[in-house]
């Protein structure tokens, strides 16, 4: 295995050993699309770019693989003297490794980590070279500098002998950090699978060492469930700066997949006109949740809420609950409708606004699924998302005056057959949604809540402030990094 700048500035030699050249660069085919695993992971070498010595100058030329007999640290030997003249041009497709790689940014994907390549390795495969990993350590960047063998020397006397090896990563643990004109080609790589497999807080951490745009460039490998996941563990100014530095259209679709409240939390942080411009692409759903929450002062109950409940009648039955749950889990499950809320501390229980004729009407919860595409806007729930044994039917997402509350435990151990209103517990906290967000904070941890109603003046339920979103208000920012996102 040979590093690049071992290779780099060698006489390129005729068969008769003549210097006919030296070598400037290499050329690399980027990988097929499809290819995730395996040798074909790692891009091969086509050609040479070489530095051409002529009459009237010099120009850099293009010479194609076939034409080389043996590269090695010492120079390049060809096997035709027949050389094109023409000045190199880079073809789609192909990658130059010096000039398109040398101190660009990547992310290190086992890592977890941005670093910047300071030297790249290439081994032999099958009579030709590929690229098979970056070298990030400092004794790369100065075998760039001062050469390979001064730069080792030096590395000997003024480092420790472990300090001075390769930091190598290998090339198929990489993904582009940057979307520029150097990087386009390694798009091509594929490196969304390797990302989707990464924790949304570890790729946060990525995020916060790379520039809004860079940043946004890496979200825009993730679908949307993943990269939303990412955005809500990101602090809301650089939510915001991803936001705007994003194509209006995906951004939008990002913040569908986010939670209303991390998602209004998110707009606070762009200009009024670029909050209604991603508001007015969203589906009118999701943006009647977060416009009503974009409402609500900052640092109000109704500011940190989230409309992201659960509430049924107070007549229905608990196994009519239950067998509803699982029916929209199920279908959630199989994309054909939204999932459960994913902190679900409590079932609420309430007194429906519409009289006993009509069905309530379906209020929808603003998330999607998080582990996969989903497809256009919310479906409305079908035959098995109602109970029709009940007295009428009813959804999880009913809308009225808020009368108890059942803990997920207390509804698996009851009878199947009582009703909610014989087996819930008055509520015996509340907050307005105008109250200060700090004494909400403060009472759901005096009182050891693990989630805190909102209702309106008429006791109509609007949201809930769960424990994490008091968690946000109580700890400093640095605290609430050092914990898990479940827990903040």
């Amino acid at each position: 295995m040979a590093s690049l700048t071992e290779l780099l500035d060698k006489p390129i030699q005729a068969p008769t050993g003549e210097e006919v050249a030296l070598l400037q660069d290499l050329v690399v085919r980027t990988p097929d699309e499809n290819a995730v695993e395996g040798p074909d992971v790692y891009p091969v070498v086509v050609g040479l770019v070489a530095k051409f010595k002529a009459v009237r100058g010099s120009r850099r030329i293009f010479i194609p693989w076939n034409r080389v007999a043996e590269m090695t640290t010492a120079g390049v030997r060809l096997n035709s003297p027949a050389l094109n003249l023409r000045q190199f041009e880079q073809r789609p497709g192909e990658l130059v490794l010096r000039s398109g790689l040398f101190d660009r940014q990547v992310v290190d994907v086992e890592g977890r980590r941005v670093v910047r390549i300071n030297d790249l390795d290439l081994a032999p495969s099958e009579g030709q070279y590929r690229l098979v990993a970056v070298d990030v350590g400092p004794n790369a960047m100065l075998r760039r500098l001062v050469g390979p063998r001064l730069g080792d020397r030096v590395n000997q006397l003024v480092r420790h002998e472990s300090s001075s090896r390769p930091q190598l990563i290998d090339w198929a643990q990489v993904a582009p950090a940057a979307d520029n004109a150097y990087i386009d080609a390694l798009q091509l790589r594929v490196p969304r699978e390797r990302l989707a497999l990464m924790q949304p807080a570890h790729l946060a951490h990525i995020v916060e060492q790379l520039t809004p745009k860079a940043g946004a460039a890496l979200l825009t490998e993730l679908d949307d469930a993943h990269a939303a996941d990412a955005l809500e563990e990101l602090d809301d100014e650089q939510r915001g700066r991803l936001l705007r530095e994003m194509d209006p259209e995906r951004a939008a679709d990002v913040l569908e997949e986010m939670e209303p409240d991390e998602a209004a939390d998110a707009l606070q942080n762009v200009t009024s006109e670029e909050a209604a411009d991603l508001l007015g692409r969203m589906e009118r759903e999701e943006a009647e949740d977060v416009a009503t929450l974009l409402g609500y002062p900052e640092d109000s109950a109704g500011g940190i809420m989230t409309t992201e409940y659960v509430a049924v009648p107070d007549w229905a039955t608990v196994g009519a609950v239950i067998e509803l749950m699982r029916a929209q889990a199920k279908a959630a499950a199989t994309g054909a409708d939204d999932p459960l809320p994913e902190a679900l501390p409590e079932v609420y229980v309430v007194i429906e606004d519409t009289p006993p004729a009509r069905v309530a009407p379906v209020r929808r919860p603003a998330m999607r699924a998080r582990t996969g595409a989903r497809n256009g806007a919310r479906s409305r729930p079908n035959a098995s998302q109602t109970v029709a044994a009940e007295p009428r039917p009813f959804t999880l997402w009913m809308e009225g005056r808020l009368v108890g509350v059942v803990s997920l435990r207390d509804l698996l151990l009851a009878d199947p057959q009582a009703q909610m209103m014989n087996v819930m517990r008055p509520v015996e906290c509340i907050a307005r949604p105008l109250d200060e967000e700090r004494d909400v904070a403060r009472l759901i941890a005096d009182e050891d809540l693990v989630a805190l109603p909102v209702v309106d003046d008429e006791g109509k339920m609007l949201g809930i402030v769960t424990v994490d979103d008091a968690i946000d208000v109580i700890l400093p920012t640095a605290w609430k990094k050092r914990i898990p996102r479940a827990f903040h």
